[in-house]
């Protein structure tokens, strides 16, 4: 059984993800509205933030659909440190035609707000920019402050 998966953070990194869903199917981008992306959880392995995505009306947050087999969803569980790291939720995005899809995507369990580091910012935007998302939004990811 399969199942729709939303990547926002370091996960739309090609390499990385493969890691773990290696039966995936990148669908390609889509966006998640009413959703902000922000670092509310410290990693001690990246030294800095790392990726959330907070509700706000006035925001989106553009990612990397795939289809997942569900032992890969099992992996990625085990990877983002569910259930006390972060924990798995429904939400709709929308592709780029404009239609919507229910997908899984990954929500931090929240500590506070941190500053990601140069390092975990370069992985998002790596896989930003290898799935094309848009100049903007990779401009507007260029611009996180890093520790």
């Amino acid at each position: 059984m399969s199942e729709l998966y939303f990547a926002y953070g370091s996960n739309m990194k090609p390499r990385r993800f493969r890691r773990h869903c290696p039966r995936s199917q990148v669908l390609g981008r889509a966006r998640l509205p009413s959703y902000r992306l922000d670092f509310t959880r410290y990693s001690t392995g990246f030294k800095g933030g790392v990726a959330d995505i907070v509700p706000d009306a006035d925001s989106e947050v553009w990612g990397v659909l795939s289809r997942v087999e569900e032992s890969d969803l099992a992996s990625l569980d085990e990877y983002e440190g569910v259930p006390v790291g972060y924990r798995r939720e429904r939400v709709t995005v929308l592709d780029d035609g404009g239609q919507e899809h229910l997908a899984v995507t990954y929500v931090a369990n929240r500590t506070g707000r941190f500053t990601p580091s140069k390092t975990y910012l370069d992985i998002i935007l790596e896989g930003a920019r290898e799935h094309g998302l848009p100049p903007d939004y990779v401009r507007r990811l260029a611009q996180i402050k890093t520790v």
